[in-house]
């Protein structure tokens, strides 16, 4: 919390006040968008420095790069799903999501998770090589690349 200066009465007051205790003056918010990134850029620890919803566009984007389904995007939780088509272990393809968390002010780490899908008369689907993770981890990369 910090001390700021009333604009109407000059009264010192918290910043996180919605009002001035000293003359009732609405108090103006301390960070504005103009200090809000606009684009995503890929720091050197391999975080990435925007918003969450910019991440979250960028993750849609990188996966309809691929010509992967887009299932899902969540801009509040920063979760992004996609499908792809068949697979070398599925002909339902695999699912996946990237999970966009919040590591500081506008610093975020990407992970990703994915499995192959079992649908239909398919009895099960043998996840070759690790295959359904690398579909995971192929969406981070694009992330980064299109970042820099």
């Amino acid at each position: 919390m910090a001390l700021i200066k009333c604009s109407e009465c000059g009264r010192e007051i918290s910043d996180k006040a919605a009002a001035c205790v000293g003359c009732g003056a609405p108090v103006q918010p301390t960070s504005s968008k103009a200090d809000e990134p606009v684009s995503v850029k890929l720091n050197s620890d391999g975080s990435f420095l925007g918003t969450r919803s910019l991440l979250v566009n960028l993750a849609a984007k990188a996966i309809l790069q691929n010509g992967w389904k887009l299932d899902g995007a969540d801009e509040k939780s920063g979760i992004v799903s996609f499908t792809t088509g068949v697979t070398w272990g599925s002909w339902s393809g695999v699912s996946g999501t990237v999970f966009i968390d919040e590591i500081g002010e506008h610093r975020f780490n990407v992970i990703g998770s994915a499995k192959q899908n079992v649908r239909g008369a398919q009895l099960f689907a043998p996840n070759i090589g690790n295959e359904a993770q690398r579909k995971a981890n192929k969406v981070i990369e694009i992330m980064r690349q299109l970042a820099q």
